[in-house]
């Protein structure tokens, strides 16, 4: 009985499941209960921290997360930290003198201590020890030049005194006898003329006698006014030709003296230039010191030629040098964005491995440095420190680490460098306060890169963003840029100034306040297009009567866009203008370059002064 049943009641669960259903356990709703409230606990406690998280409390509180500081009071150093090279303050460079190269036959030892006089360097002497040879018999030989000159000189001078005060008195003196002996002369053979007349008249001498006495009284008489010009000749062109012929000879030989002097002179300077070259192939200690050799670092991957025995040197090259130990600075290369801070006479901090030193500025340089291809465009300038005291143990070339003090400001209010934000060309904070998070402007004064002063704008004990880029949405870098864009132009690069009034147009011209479209409608405006008052068959000319100017996209034809058969002339066939016989001037029934060039020079005039009539002389053709 119970199977059957049971059969039975499975057949009728088949053909609807719902209709019966075995029996189940007796379940525990207090259990349920609780799993079902831990979960429900758990999940809100999920959702509150996601909240919290992702949507700070703003109005209520201030979020708990944000990283903050306090605005503090406290000394504040601002200084320059630098890297240097140290060196000696009095270092004396020892350079090669000798034009080279040269060779080095002896030098001594690197980082040796020597004394005062010590031999440091020997130069191979030989070739100048065969031109001392040389220059020293081409110093004989300008000598014995500028003997000989010297004594021609001599002699010239001699001369022209001899003959201005001896020969020229005593040609005078002589010429004066010969003018005394000729009209003694003459007086003489005139007394025997007279003599012999007065015997040929008494009938003792005859004509013959006469006649030869006549002769010889004329040629007395010829004989004196020789004489009287050879005097005349002398005084006034012998002597001044033998004067000016003696004082050639004479300055040729003082030019003669002069430049065999100045050889002597040229050879013997360089017989002791080459004596100087010789000395000074032989390098001595000038003081006392250590030697370092000069093998300087032309750039970072290529040395100076290398200093050692054997090694060719040039002239003017440094060989070794001779560091004051007892007197050490550094020599620091400071960014120029820095250098303007710093002052001679400014107290530094020096550290050289682990020891410290102080110092202070002595030089700044007003150059940068040299640069090269791994320093690109960085502009440095060399700064010296003079370390104080007699420091020991320091070499040349150990590297040092200074920091320049610049200022010092007692009790400023200050915050680390990384919790200012500068948005449009202003600085900002942000500020944890029990309202929320509060942006402030700021006025800030001097930092040390690590803290920065401020002027105003915040409180002692005021908590500030110390990420505001990452805390606040505002502080982000894009937001900063995109305030950064919206500059105003006017105030960076000026306002704009005022253009001029607009030019008068050329062929082309068209959109500007002086080429405005005409308005073919208004009664202002000049004739409209395909009216009398309007140029060429286009109908697009310059407005009348206080009309504007021409349509956007006038352009003025030229001449040869108008000659379409290139005989350069315009007939009326290339160009059907209402103005043509205006612009034939000479009514000859063509249009030449020249005729067609005063009409646009005239169309030229009116565009520019719209406010009159029609063209003077009608359009050009073609409008």
């Amino acid at each position: 009985m119970t199977m059957t049943t049971e059969r039975q009641a499975v057949s009728t669960h088949q053909q609807d499941p719902f209709a019966y259903r075995l029996p189940r356990r007796a379940s525990r709703p207090w259990l349920t209960l609780i799993f079902v409230g831990l979960a429900a606990l758990g999940l809100s406690g999920m959702l509150y921290a996601a909240y919290t998280y992702f949507y700070p409390a703003g109005d209520r509180a201030a979020d708990r997360r944000l990283v903050t500081t306090p605005v503090k009071k406290a000394d504040l150093l601002i200084t320059v930290t630098e890297d240097g090279n140290v060196e000696s303050a009095n270092n004396v460079e020892l350079k090669c003198k000798v034009p080279g190269p040269i060779t080095i036959l002896e030098i001594v030892a690197d980082g040796s201590h020597v004394k005062k006089g010590d031999q440091l360097v020997l130069l191979d002497s030989s070739s100048i020890e065969d031109s001392i040879l040389t220059q020293e018999i081409a110093v004989a030989k300008a000598e014995a030049a500028k003997i000989s000159s010297e004594k021609d000189f001599a002699a010239a001078k001699i001369a022209v005194a001899e003959y201005e005060q001896g020969t020229f008195r005593r040609d005078v003196r002589r010429a004066e006898a010969e003018i005394v002996i000729a009209r003694q002369n003459l007086s003489t053979a005139e007394n025997q003329l007279t003599y012999s007349r007065k015997m040929h008249r008494k009938g003792y001498v005859n004509q013959l006698d006469v006649e030869s006495k006549e002769f010889a009284v004329e040629q007395a008489r010829l004989d004196v006014e020789v004489a009287e010009l050879s005097k005349e000749v002398l005084e006034k062109f012998t002597r001044a030709k033998t004067v000016e012929e003696l004082i050639s000879k004479r300055d040729s030989a003082e030019a003669l003296k002069n430049s065999d002097l100045a050889a002597f002179t040229k050879e013997s300077n360089q017989l002791k230039r080459l004596q100087d070259q010789l000395a000074d192939c032989t390098i001595p200690a000038p003081q006392d010191g250590m030697v370092v050799y000069a093998n300087d670092r032309i750039n970072p991957w290529q040395q100076g030629p290398k200093i050692d025995l054997g090694a060719q040197v040039n002239q003017f090259q440094a060989i070794l040098r001779l560091p004051e130990l007892k007197s050490m600075q550094v020599k620091a290369l400071v960014h120029e964005t820095k250098v303007d801070q710093l002052r001679i006479g400014m107290r530094t901090r020096i550290k050289i491995q682990d020891r410290d030193f102080q110092g202070e500025i002595t030089s700044i340089s007003n150059q940068p440095e040299a640069t090269n291809f791994f320093s690109g465009n960085v502009k440095e300038y060399a700064t010296l420190i003079k370390i104080d005291g007699e420091p020991e143990d320091l070499k040349p070339g150990m590297t040092a680490e200074i920091e320049i003090l610049v200022s010092q400001k007692k009790g400023v209010l200050q915050v680390p460098v990384q919790c200012v934000v500068e948005r449009g060309g202003k600085f900002r904070a942000y500020v944890k306060t029990s309202a929320g998070v509060e942006m402030r402007d700021l006025i800030l004064g001097g930092t040390d890169d690590t803290v920065i002063e401020v002027v105003d704008g915040l409180k002692e004990g005021e908590l500030v963003l110390l990420n505001p880029r990452a805390d606040v949405p505002d502080a982000t870098d894009k937001v900063v840029e995109a305030a950064a864009d919206a500059v105003d132009v006017d105030k960076q690069f000026g306002a704009s100034k005022p253009k001029p009034e607009a030019a008068q147009p050329g062929p082309g011209a068209s959109g500007s306040a002086a080429a405005a479209p005409a308005a073919t409608n208004s009664p202002a405006a000049g004739p409209a297009a395909g009216t009398p008052g309007a140029a060429g068959p286009a109908g697009a000319g310059p407005a009348a009567a206080g009309g504007a100017g021409p349509p956007g996209g006038f352009k003025l034809p030229t001449f040869k866009e108008l000659d379409k058969d290139g005989d350069g002339k315009l007939s009326r066939e290339e160009n059907p203008s209402p103005f043509f016989d205006q612009v034939d001037t000479n009514s000859d029934g063509t249009i030449d370059p020249k005729e067609f060039k005063t009409a646009i020079d005239k169309l030229k005039k009116m565009m520019a002064n719209p406010g009159g009539a029609g063209p003077p002389g009608g359009a050009p053709p073609g409008g």
